[in-house]
């Protein structure tokens, strides 16, 4: 192992050095097993390279002393454009708020990196939002192949509630969320651990194993709900009138973000933190379509 380490220093050090004597290279910064230290023989040594003028290849892959390397080139006048098509919190924000600056010889871009890397509650609220939805999601799914003995995608999908538990739970609790998101929360909480170790390691019972998994989450979610939606209700508070999910999810607050937002207003409504009434949405000559549901509080 620190045969490897060694071989993949040189490697990063081989192409650092080349870039930093590049006149056209202003900044590097490294992500991934470089930063998190879980080198292993077939990591990649990931770098952001910002430019001063525009290269038509975005993504180059290359190799240096048998070491694979992917490079993303960035042009600095598109540095800002960045979180345009991502949202802070998104996968584009994490991996600049987890990267490191190797250099920087332009002092806008490395303001621009420490901006970057700051995470907002607002935004971290919103993310909990759109993590809540998931969780309704997939336990609607797992209950359903339960009931219908559809065992293999009720496993499936268990796995995948587990890990959209492990994003909310870990971002609620005030972290930055990673690929490793499920051994970050099962770290964080021992009873948490013990449910999925009984999920992913238990194979006598798979059926009890994804109930107790989903009752532990319904327990969680029950306990901290109020706080996990505070940013919904207090928007809600403001508004003072029927909201249906379709306009809540319109606001330039939510927009952006994908949320299952009636599964969300469902659950304050069973739990009586808001109430619920319907809409009538008639046509033009005053027939009714539909009525819709509508939220207040």
């Amino acid at each position: 192992m620190n045969d490897n380490i060694i071989k993949y220093q040189t490697a990063f050090n081989n192409v650092i050095n080349r870039l930093r004597n590049n006149e056209s290279v202003l900044a590097v910064m490294v992500f991934g097993s470089m930063v998190t230290g879980d080198l292993w023989e077939e990591s990649d040594i990931d770098l952001f390279v910002v430019t001063n003028e525009d290269i038509k290849v975005e993504k180059i892959y290359t190799q240096e002393e048998d070491v694979p390397i992917h490079v993303k080139i960035i042009d600095k006048k598109n540095l800002d454009k960045i979180y345009q098509c991502d949202l802070r919190g998104g996968k584009t924000h994490r991996i600049f708020a987890s990267s490191r600056l190797v250099f920087s010889k332009d002092s806008s871009i490395s303001s621009w990196y420490d901006r970057g890397r700051y995470y907002p509650d607002i935004d971290r609220e919103r993310w909990n939002l759109v993590y809540l939805g998931e969780i309704f999601k997939y336990i609607g799914v797992c209950k359903k192949y339960l009931k219908n003995r559809g065992f293999y995608t009720a496993y499936s999908d268990s796995v995948k509630l587990t890990e959209a538990f492990s994003k909310l739970y870990v971002n609620f609790s005030g972290y930055m969320i990673s690929k490793d998101v499920i051994n970050m929360a099962t770290s964080l909480d021992d009873d948490f651990k013990n449910i999925v170790d009984d999920l992913f390691f238990n194979k006598d019972n798979i059926e009890e194993s994804i109930i107790k998994l989903i009752e532990y989450i319904k327990i969680y979610l029950n306990d901290n709900i109020r706080n996990i939606t505070s940013l919904l209700l207090n928007y809600m508070k403001e508004k003072d009138t029927f909201l249906s999910s379709q306009d809540i999810l319109m606001d330039d607050l939510f927009k952006c973000y994908s949320i299952s937002m009636e599964d969300i207003l469902e659950y304050l409504y069973y739990k009586n933190i808001i109430k619920k009434h319907s809409r009538k949405l008639k046509n033009k000559k005053g027939e009714l379509i539909f009525q819709e549901n509508v939220y207040f509080i």
